[in-house]
């Protein structure tokens, strides 16, 4: 029970009795201080005295009458805000519904036995117009929102569900509409859903919060803001002209985690305004790192975004962001989409629409260790790009799947760096062909020679899996092996697909076809002489029986015409002559080809 002996020692003034033995009032006290054989005694002291602040709020908004000797007597008493008094009051409700309280400095329990004994007040809050709660914390009981509540300050330690409301959007002294939870921390999850009124949002949601666990939101229509992010450096600013006392160290270290989000989840709903999440790009980290403040990595971090079945009919920029993991599922943009200089370490689009510019500027996707892994492969899978798309300066470390994106206009991959690890073929010819209609031949090449290798890897993984036979006999396995690659198709695509490659990179380099000519030459001629010289000892080469083979080898290359005058003095030698030209005219054309994709192809 309550003391008199003793007042309230709330630094910001109360005139309520101590609870108990304890140094501050039922209001102002925490009931992790209150014994579990004591708790429905605090409780019912709580309501007692929570229930006098309102009555109070309530007369300081002229909530009585003057008589004609100015004596001063309550519309109602306070016996009187019952809640099957208020219920049925027609003419109490509509004067409630026309006054704004603030209610403060509030430490609401967090047992769930509130509800109990706390009706009368919840009643009287429902009814009123407006409520501000400033520097309150909450536990199981809170306002979801159905009313005008409107918090600053505030802690939520338990899970919250919010809910929109029907009444008319409130607007500030500045005349712009107000947010209903101002520098506000979240510590349990959060559920943003419908109310049995309406699934429309008319105010702006969240300003400076701090989220510690996970938002859902799901089947709503957002007609404002959802999320504003601090400008950290104003914010000081501002607060260091109004108080001298204020500290920058301690402001700092609360308002950098308000970028932090652990998870993010968005279903169902649609935003007729803009839909910003952005983070701190590197220049203002700078800026705030020579201001004398030391910046974490990790707040501009979020574990998981997910967006599903969404419409944005706004502008959508995720800019300057760490996230772990993004899904954007079925969900179509109308606007602008920019995720300038973000970086995602699992990254998947999937049937989804982008109708104007989409860009991944300067995004980073993947990691750098495990990159062979193919779950941090990009994907974007059933995506249709209706407008301009850019990935200048992109990065996708652990590869990139583009191949089944529809494409009305050329996308720019300009200085895109592209992992061939995890990358199909089908994605390299898209980016090449992206370059070729804008005419940049050189980078092109480049991604003509990724195509090609893709291509040589596909060729020998299926040449692999098509050489999988079980027999009986081991001998015969060998044998049908040896048979099938050298009657097989793939054997021979095989063949020249990697004879290409180790020539010249499929064109990228003209030194190593030079190099091989120049080699081929020296062995050429070391033949020639050495013939000469073994046949200046002998009359026939290695066993007279076969010289006739030879003979009809040498006199077969004697009468390819092309050839034959090239040959004439090969006298012996010519079969072999035939194949070295060959030889020297295939390297030829590959150190040509090399040239010219270094300036056209």
């Amino acid at each position: 029970m309550g003391s008199n002996e003793m007042v309230c020692e709330l630094s910001s003034g109360c005139k309520n009795d101590v609870y108990g033995k304890l140094k501050y009032c039922a209001l102002h006290c925490s009931d992790g201080e209150i014994e579990s054989k004591d708790m429905d005694d605090y409780l019912q002291e709580f309501s007692k005295v929570f229930m006098n602040y309102l009555y109070e709020n309530i007369l300081n908004n002229k909530f009585y009458k003057v008589g004609k000797n100015r004596e001063i007597t309550p519309d109602y008493e306070i016996n009187e805000f019952k809640y099957e008094n208020i219920i049925d009051n027609k003419l109490l409700t509509e004067k409630l519904s026309t006054m704004n309280i603030v209610i403060e400095n509030i430490l609401f329990p967090k047992s769930s036995n509130l509800d109990n004994f706390i009706l009368n007040a919840r009643t009287v809050i429902n009814y009123l117009g407006k409520v501000d709660f400033k520097n309150c914390r909450f536990g199981h009981l809170y306002f979801n929102g159905i009313k005008n509540y409107y918090h600053k300050y505030c802690t939520f330690s338990e899970g919250i569900e919010i809910h929109p409301s029907p009444q008319v959007r409130t607007k500030d002294n500045k005349g712009s509409i107000e947010y209903r939870y101002v520098d506000c921390i979240f510590e349990g999850n959060i559920a943003l859903t419908p109310s049995i009124f309406t699934d429309e949002i008319h105010c702006n949601m969240f300003y400076h919060c701090f989220f510690k666990s996970n938002i859902l939101i799901s089947n709503l229509k957002f007609k404002k803001t959802l999320f504003k992010f601090p400008d950290i450096l104003q914010v000081i600013k501002n607060k260091e002209a109004i108080d001298v006392n204020f500290s920058s160290k301690k402001e700092f270290d609360r308002i950098k985690y308000c970028y932090k989000i652990k998870k993010l989840s968005i279903i169902d709903c649609s935003f007729e305004s803009d839909f910003k999440l952005n983070g701190i790009s590197k220049e203002y980290c700078q800026r705030i790192e020579n201001a004398g403040y030391e910046i974490d990595n990790d707040i501009l971090h979020i574990s998981n975004l997910d967006t599903i079945d969404t419409k944005f009919k706004a502008k959508v920029e995720i800019k300057y962001r760490n996230i772990d993991n993004l899904k954007f599922t079925n969900s179509n943009v109308d606007k602008v989409f920019d995720t300038f200089q973000s970086k995602f370490v699992q990254a998947k689009f999937s049937k989804s629409i982008f109708n104007d510019f989409a860009g991944f500027e300067e995004v980073e996707f993947g990691v750098i260790d495990n990159k062979n892994d193919i779950q941090f492969l990009t994907v974007f899978e059933h995506v249709t790009f209706l407008d301009f798309s850019s990935f200048r300066g992109a990065n996708f470390r652990s590869g990139l799947d583009f191949s089944k994106t529809n494409l009305k206009d050329k996308p720019n991959f300009l200085n895109v760096e592209i992992s061939r690890v995890n990358t199909n073929r089908e994605t390299f010819r898209i980016i090449k062909n992206s370059f070729d209609d804008t005419g940049n031949n050189i980078e092109a090449n480049k991604f003509f020679i990724e195509e090609m290798k893709a291509y040589r890897e596909e060729v020998n993984k299926n040449s692999r899996n098509s050489n999988k036979y079980i027999f009986i006999d081991k001998v015969l396995i060998i044998l049908k092996k040896i048979f099938n690659k050298f009657t097989n198709e793939n054997f021979y695509r095989k063949f020249i697909i990697n004879a290409n490659y180790y020539i010249s990179g499929f064109g990228e380099s003209y030194i190593k076809p030079t190099f091989w000519l120049i080699f081929s030459l020296i062995i050429y001629t070391l033949v020639l002489y050495i013939h000469g010289l073994y046949f200046d000892y002998f009359d026939y080469f290695i066993w007279s029986g076969v010289e006739w083979f030879w003979i009809f080898l040498n006199n077969m290359a004697m009468n390819l015409l092309p050839f034959s005058k090239f040959l004439e003095k090969k006298s012996g030698i010519e079969f072999i002559s035939l194949l070295f030209y060959i030889w020297f005219g295939i390297l030829i054309w590959q150190v040509v080809v090399a040239v010219k994709r270094h300036t056209q192809r």
